[in-house]
Parts: structure tokens; sequence; C-alpha cells
């Protein structure tokens, strides 16, 4: 018997290297793909929240300006005044006390 010689084995053998390494190439590319998506799809949410952040610092500002007017003195007399009918007290109501004296709860000295 003579022995046989298999030339191609070797070419076999390195046709499943490069298939390994194409193969790892690939799955790394994709990886960097999928990352960048996830970069973009952050960048995207970042770009929505601080677009939420100006329109919620926008209101606040508002809301502090109508804080402001609604506490206005001269605002709130007029609607003491003219909605509640409030007015200064009568001389009868108004109680005068000495240095030191402490009312009740009844009102009256």
């Amino acid at each position: 018997m003579t022995p046989v010689i298999r030339t191609d084995v070797g070419h076999k053998k390195g046709v499943g290297v490069w298939a390994f390494a194409l193969a790892l190439l690939t799955a790394g590319a994709l990886a960097h793909v999928a990352v960048r998506m996830h970069g973009i799809q952050i960048a995207y949410e970042l770009g929505r929240e601080r677009r939420t952040n100006t329109e919620l610092e926008e209101r606040r500002r508002r809301l502090n300006i109508e804080i402001g007017m609604l506490k206005d003195p001269g605002r709130v007399v007029g609607l003491a005044r003219d909605k509640l009918q409030m007015g200064p007290p009568a001389p009868g109501n108004v109680v005068r006390l000495d240095p030191g004296v402490v009312l009740a709860s009844g009102g009256r000295p």
C-alpha cells in the first residue's frame, strides 16, 4: 500500500480560520453599530429632556411672576376692602396694652 498524501487538508483548516476571523470581525462590527445606535438614542432622549427642562424653567419663571403679582400689597388691600368688605377697625375695637400685660384667651385685659 502506498501512503496517500492529502494536499488540501491545510487549505481546509485555513478556510476555517479565515471564516472564524470573519465571524469575529462581523460580530465586532455589529457590536460597534449597536453601541453607536444606543449613543444616538441617548442623545435624542437627552435633547427631549433638555427641552422639557427649558419648558419647566419657563413655567416656573411665569409662576414666580404670578406669585409676585398675587402678593402685591395694593392688590391684597383692594381685595380686603372691596371683596371682603374689610376696613380699619372701629376705635372701640382697638385694645391698647401696657408693657408686660398679656391677654387672656377672651381678648380683653
